[in-house]
C-alpha cells in the first residue's frame, strides 16, 4: 500500500460493509445480544436508503 492510498483510507474510511439482512426479533449483529429492531434497525434503514438513494446517476427504474 502506498502512502497515498494509505492517506485516503485514514481520511475516507475503509469500505464500509452493508448491514447483514436480519429478520426484526433476530439478535443484533453487533453482538449486544439484544433484539435487532430495539438495537441496529432504525439506523440501518437510514444508511440502506442513502446508499439507495445516491445509486447510479441517470437510472430511473422505469422499463419505457
Amino acid at each position: 500500500m502506498n502512502l497515498k492510498a494509505a492517506l485516503k483510507k485514514l481520511i475516507v474510511g475503509g469500505e464500509q460493509q452493508p448491514p447483514p439482512d436480519l429478520g426484526r426479533n433476530d439478535i443484533c449483529w453487533c453482538g449486544s445480544q439484544r433484539k435487532y429492531k430495539q438495537c441496529h434497525m432504525s439506523s440501518d434503514n437510514q444508511r440502506r436508503s442513502a446508499a439507495r438513494a445516491t445509486g447510479p446517476k441517470g437510472a430511473s427504474g422505469k422499463i419505457f
